[in-house]
């Protein structure tokens, strides 16, 4: 399986066309439907990130399996290991990383520093209940919004209906403190206006971190 999925994506990953001398990982915090995948890939595009898709890694498992349960602990097992082998693959080429997952636990958080050695900038995602929900209810007739990215493609989640937004969320710990948020970005807006307020964020990292 592992192997299968590894070709699949060194197939359909775009690499991005810009290095860094000092590499960093962005990561996310938000729920289901909060938008995190839509930011992820403004923020490859702009800054020339690699995104590692946990939903990605899903989807191709499905193709690979239809019938199989994305939801088991195996499968769990399985996309850690994969997107532990991506970041692996963009700390040998220098590129900078994204991950469109939620890091929402001080468990997440301290495995993620353990086993990455890179600068970390974190961005808490800000959105109500009700526009998450009716975003994933969305999703069973539009397609989600595509922005041109880096890395992972066709992102797309499986989570369409409101029992499987309510049981993710019920499934994932959230105990981060606010104190260690880089940034903060309320999706709650229209594309344009998260386009700009998104801008600040890239202006601010592009300072610290220039790239070659």
């Amino acid at each position: 399986m592992k192997e299968k999925i590894k070709k699949v994506i060194e197939i359909e990953r775009k690499k991005p066309l810009i290095t860094y001398d000092n590499p960093f990982l962005i990561l996310l915090t938000g729920n289901v439907g909060s938008g995190k995948s839509l930011v992820s890939q403004i923020l490859s595009k702009e800054l020339y990130l690699y995104l590692i898709s946990g939903d990605y890694i899903r989807n191709i498992i499905k193709k690979i399996q239809p019938e199989i349960n994305l939801h088991t602990p195996e499968v769990r097992s399985t996309n850690n290991i994969i997107c532990l082998e991506e970041i692996k693959y963009c700390l040998d080429n220098k590129f900078s990383i994204i991950l469109d997952r939620s890091i929402s636990s001080q468990k997440d958080l301290f495995t993620i520093k353990e086993k990455i050695n890179l600068p970390i900038i974190f961005i808490k995602i800000i959105s109500s209940e009700e526009e998450n929900i009716k975003r994933v209810k969305k999703r069973q007739k539009t397609k989600d919004i595509e922005i041109p990215h880096y890395g992972h493609q066709e992102s797309k989640s499986g989570v369409t209906t409101e029992d499987e937004y309510h049981e993710i969320k019920e499934r994932k710990t959230y105990d981060l403190d606010d104190s260690v948020y880089d940034y903060f970005i309320n999706t709650n807006t229209s594309l344009d206006e998260l386009k700009i307020n998104l801008n600040k964020i890239i202006e601010d990292i592009k300072k610290k971190y220039p790239n070659k």
